[in-house]
């Protein structure tokens, strides 16, 4: 059986039982796959195209088979190849996204920028993923999706049901937008953040890639998911000018030319394995692609784990994490400008393990993003959460004498991570989520030394 087959087997079911062991003598490297959250906008990118797009290092997750079926379904055709994938959007001649496919995912959300620019119309219902934001069970909202196309010129509809845009005759037209008008300021160092930074800038970009004339995005939202995909577009032909403050695109006015693209491993599955590492308090290996990136991608948590003491030592394909001799307190900022909100929660299992109390706070999601503290407190940890801060302080994880429970995909990876610690097993409930994220997450335990037992879901 190949490794992902067996992940798909075990993702067939939202029940694991899981329990830690050591690891085989000769147990290699774990590869980490290649980066979410800059796949799912370069897949949307692929449908301004009038050519093919080859994509490399493609990993197998649930975004990657929604996005592929929906541009499929809309008449562009979709080649699996393992870790490749080809994307030809030259038959594309349908408009409306199928909500079967955009409810599970949140990254149908970049598809409506772009069919909007393809197609000149746009309608979709809920896009879905995680509850971690204002929508209510899962739904993301699509309002700041509609104010960025309505700058290109376009009249769009966001409710709560669904989403429709028309492009104006002679199609979107170049903008200039401030990105600050759609973030919060993080009041200790007056940086910007928030829940739509991020998905307003990447979706300017997508708008601005085709549109007519020049686009100005003050402000951009500054991590790798915005950089790559600046990286992507300039591969197809699309002229970009990048400063600190600011990204400058003069709009291709038709279809991109083709692409080859390689995304570079992801960032949060890195942060996964270094917070398996230290939890575990056990030497680790992770094969990398596009090492630099990920370096560059991650420097705000870097600065955290070098703070906290975690030894890292950095190859030109590799990443080896050792034990820390000390594993000291260190407070955490989650925002736009400080690390990713994703990293959060991997960041207070580790600090379960520090010298000291350790206070983490989130400024992106406005306290959405706590829900594995309920988890972590079953197996006996000592968190304190008031509103966006949870403070940790030292503990002996331990048996729950109940199930863990997890609701959004990174509460689902620390729960499992925390459970390992215990030595004994732990049923787990919600491990359904991770399928958005990580590609054969249970074969890379399973070699590191952990059993994990999936429930019949018949």
């Amino acid at each position: 059986m190949s490794g992902s087959t067996l992940m798909r087997d075990h993702a067939a079911t939202d029940v694991w039982t899981v329990c830690g062991g050591s690891p085989a003598a000769d147990a290699g490297p774990v590869r980490a796959d290649g980066f979410k959250h800059l796949l799912v906008p370069s897949l949307a990118a692929a449908c301004l195209a009038g050519a093919p797009w080859e994509f490399t290092n493609v990993p197998d997750i649930a975004d990657r088979h929604a996005l592929g079926g929906i541009v499929s379904a809309l008449g562009g055709r979709v080649e699996h190849d393992g870790d490749r994938m080809t994307v030809d959007p030259r038959g594309l001649t349908g408009h409306e996204i199928p909500a079967g496919l955009s409810q599970g995912v949140h990254g149908g959300m970049y598809l409506l920028p772009t069919l909007l620019a393809a197609r000149g119309r746009v309608v979709s219902g809920t896009h879905g993923g995680c509850s971690i934001g204002d929508g209510a069970g899962g739904a993301r909202p699509t309002g700041h999706v509609a104010r960025v196309l309505e700058a290109f010129g376009a009249t769009c509809e966001a409710t709560a049901g669904g989403f429709s845009a028309r492009a104006p005759r002679g199609g979107l037209r170049g903008t200039t937008l401030d990105m600050a008008d759609f973030a919060d300021v993080e009041p200790a160092t007056g940086t910007l953040t928030g829940p739509y930074y991020s998905g307003a800038t990447k979706t300017a970009l997508l708008a601005a890639a085709t549109a007519t004339g020049t686009t100005e995005i003050r402000n951009p939202y500054p991590k790798l998911d915005v950089y790559g995909l600046v990286r992507v577009l300039a591969e197809a032909g699309v002229a970009v000018e990048t400063a600190p403050d600011r990204i400058v695109v003069e709009g291709a006015g038709g279809p991109l030319g083709a692409a080859r693209v390689t995304v570079p491993s992801d960032l949060m599955e890195v942060v996964t394995f270094v917070a398996l590492a230290v939890h575990l308090r056990r030497p680790l290996e992770l094969a990398l692609d596009g090492v630099e990136e990920v370096r560059a991608g991650l420097a705000p948590e870097l600065r955290y784990l070098n703070a906290m003491g975690v030894p890292l030592e950095w190859g030109p394909s590799s990443l080896r994490i050792g034990e820390p001799a000390r594993l000291r307190a260190t407070d955490v900022l989650a925002a736009s400008h400080f690390a990713y909100s994703d990293a959060q929660p991997l960041f207070a299992l580790m600090l379960l393990g520090a010298d000291g109390p350790a206070t983490l706070t989130d400024l992106v999601w406005h306290g959405g993003r706590f829900g594995y503290a309920e988890g972590l407190r079953a197996l006996g940890a000592r968190l304190d959460l008031r509103g966006n801060r949870l403070t940790t302080t030292p503990s002996r994880l331990r048996p729950a004498g109940t199930d863990l429970v997890a609701g959004d995909l990174r509460a689902a990876a620390t729960l499992v991570l925390a459970a390992l610690g215990t030595g004994v097993p732990q049923r787990l409930v919600g491990v359904g989520h991770l399928r958005r994220g990580y590609q054969d997450f249970a074969s890379k335990l399973t070699s590191l030394g952990a059993t994990i037992t999936p429930e019949d879901a018949s």
